[in-house]
């Protein structure tokens, strides 16, 4: 799948933190689909499905259509600094597709909105994961 030039250039300019982290992905129909994130970006986030998943977001195949038309959204949840559930709302689109194995997939979706002011979040959950990453610690901890 080529990706436009904006989304290849956005893809390399952060960095993805790796993360189990669970999500909702919920089609246009409203079927929801539960996956976990692997990894996680400013941009988006990269999971990891079986063929069933795959079949539920694009039935005609996932590696014989084109996928960027697909809109979805996810949710999950953030646990913030103070330890409060915090939900992150976001539109998605599907930016790449591969085949693992016969019956994994690896997807990678960017975020192209965020509902309720959510974006605000993903933003605090990056700063947690550069800390963590960095092996730097705020007062207090």
């Amino acid at each position: 799948m080529v990706l436009p030039k904006s989304v290849a250039y956005e893809r390399r300019s952060t960095h993805r933190y790796k993360v189990k982290l669970p999500v909702e992905l919920i089609l246009e129909g409203g079927t929801v689909l539960p996956v976990e994130a692997i990894d996680i970006s400013n941009n988006g986030l990269q999971f990891a499905c079986d063929s069933w998943i795959a079949d539920e977001i694009e039935p005609r195949g996932i590696q014989n259509h084109p996928l960027d038309q697909i809109r979805l959204k996810a949710v999950t949840d953030f646990m913030d600094t103070d330890k409060y559930s915090s939900k992150l709302y976001a539109r998605c689109r599907i930016v790449a597709a591969r085949r693992l194995s016969q019956d994994e997939y690896l997807l990678g979706l960017e975020f192209t909105d965020f509902e309720n002011g959510s974006g605000h979040l993903l933003e605090k959950f990056i700063k947690q994961c550069e800390h963590k990453f960095r092996g730097k610690t705020t007062p207090g901890e």
